[in-house]
């Protein structure tokens, strides 16, 4: 998956036109425990990686959540 992609497919989570690397999503208005749950489906069942939540707790950015995959 490109990164273009992965930046697309995190902006329909969380529901927002668009994000970008630097991005920081837990601090986006409306930031919720079922958005956190999104991404965290969204990287298993796309991308094949599975975070447990204290690593997913560390990541602050959708730059670093992508390279987290």
């Amino acid at each position: 998956m490109t990164r273009e992609d992965f930046r697309a497919k995190v902006a329909a989570i969380l529901e927002v036109p668009q994000v970008e690397d630097a991005t920081r999503f837990r601090e986006l208005p409306g930031w919720c425990s079922l958005q956190a749950f999104g991404l965290l489906v969204m990287l298993e069942n796309d991308c094949g990686v599975r975070l447990d939540a204290g690593r997913f707790a560390e990541i602050e950015t959708v730059g670093a959540l992508y390279d987290a995959r």
